[in-house]
């Protein structure tokens, strides 16, 4: 091995030109010599001081580099690879002509530098290809515009064949809102990873997509499928799916936006958004008498699910209490919340009395551990029932002149029109 061969792999690292040689770079370069000579223990001297004063980084680096070569020389290839490694950990150099310091030496150096490297597609035995991954997620915001076009994303393939997500990069596309989707899709895709010398390495590639909005949605589909999540107690899930059936995009038309008002509405009330409920239902009902009163025929079904939600919107009394036992003077129901009849029972026609007993206290406030249902034409209504009762202003009974405590039965009707 000559000093010239050392040389032509020592400048494929070289450090900043200088006017002098920096202390660092003497020292590399007396440590050089002594390796030609075969002098390893001065080297190693000479590699630890030029450590010690490297003031740049690929002074720091070149330290490595031929502190790995020397651990080579002499036979130690453990502590070669560490210092290739933190050659590579430091700087991502490219280092040639090592083979023609000792055979092998590059493959050495390569199998340290593999995982931090990046592989061009010239340095490729095979290349990595896309196997698998979720659709694409059109952007909601452009689904008015309809926004088409081509894009073209540029990504670092790790071993494993995962899309790194500091490596990816959309190079082009017909709108930023694109940006975000096309990130997802490729960082959750599966890719078979680009090979080199028979191992797995990182890689570079660059893919192209076009971009189409999805096809329209059946609307009614859509809220029939809401009516059933309902059904469920799955009010979420309804919300969600009428939100979409009433997207512009889905080209509801009026008697479908009508039918998902309702259903919206019912969602909101099954979660106890009262308020919100009411503007949906406002804004169906209103949408339905424009339609009749236009002449325009809608199905039987719709039909009947406008008229049980006006039937279930109707204020009806609540009819007094009666009382378990003996008092001078009842108690009074002063006020109660609204009594939710659940359209789809409505549609069907089932109504029908709940009785539910509760313990009033001096104050006239119902004790809620005491509250239960007594007699049920169905237990679909006993839970709304309960609720009204729970939450109703009662007068106190009175026994002997002074509040007392007693045990009533409240009734609670759901008529069937």
């Amino acid at each position: 091995m000559s000093r010239r061969t050392l040389l032509v792999a020592a400048l494929a690292c070289s450090a900043p030109a200088l006017a002098a040689q920096s202390r660092s770079q003497e020292l590399i370069t007396n440590a050089r010599a002594l390796i030609a000579s075969r002098d390893f223990p001065r080297a190693d001297v000479a590699l630890s001081g030029a450590l010690e004063s490297a003031l740049y980084l690929l002074d720091s680096v070149n330290v490595f580099l031929w502190r790995g070569i020397l651990e080579h020389l002499r036979g130690n290839d453990s502590l070669a690879r560490l210092g290739f490694r933190q050659v590579v950990s430091l700087h991502q150099t490219r280092v040639k002509g090592l083979d023609q310091i000792s055979p092998g030496l590059d493959d050495l150096f390569e199998s340290e530098a593999r995982p931090f490297r990046v592989y061009a597609d010239s340095e490729l035995d095979q290349r990595a290809t896309w196997v698998s991954g979720p659709k694409f997620a059109y952007p909601p915001e452009l689904l008015p515009r309809r926004v088409t076009g081509h894009a073209i994303v540029h990504a670092i393939i790790d071993s494993l064949g995962k899309a790194e997500a500091l490596g990816f990069m959309v190079l082009e596309a017909p709108d930023q809102a694109f940006d975000g989707p096309l990130q997802q899709m490729v960082l959750a895709a599966q890719f078979t990873p680009a090979r080199r010398k028979g191992h797995a390495v990182r890689s570079e590639v660059t893919m192209g997509f076009d971009l189409r909005p999805p096809a329209p949605q059946s609307a009614t589909r859509l809220i029939t499928t809401a009516r059933e999540q309902l059904r469920m107690r799955h009010a979420d899930s309804a919300l969600a799916l009428t939100a979409q059936a009433l997207d512009s995009a889905n080209q509801a038309t009026a008697g479908e936006r009508v039918f998902a008002l309702l259903v919206q509405g019912m969602a909101l009330r099954q979660k106890g958004r009262d308020s919100l409920a009411t503007v949906s239902f406002n804004a169906g009902l209103a949408g339905y008498r424009d339609l009749t009163a236009r002449g325009i025929d809608l199905a039987p079904f719709l039909k009947r699910l406008a008229d049980s939600i006006r039937i279930s919107r109707r204020a009806a009394p609540m009819e007094a209490p009666t009382v378990v036992g003996t008092v001078d003077e009842p108690p009074a129901l002063i006020r109660h919340p609204p009594i939710r009849y659940a359209p789809e029972m409505q549609a069907l026609r089932i109504g029908g009395t709940v009785v539910v007993e509760a313990t009033l206290d001096t104050t006239g406030r119902v004790l809620p551990a005491t509250v239960k249902v007594v007699q049920t034409p169905n237990p679909v209504f006993d839970a709304e029932s309960k609720r009204v009762v729970l939450a109703a202003e009662y007068r106190p009974a009175r026994v002997r002149g002074r509040n007392a405590r007693v045990t009533i039965r409240q009734p609670i009707t759901f008529a069937a029109y």
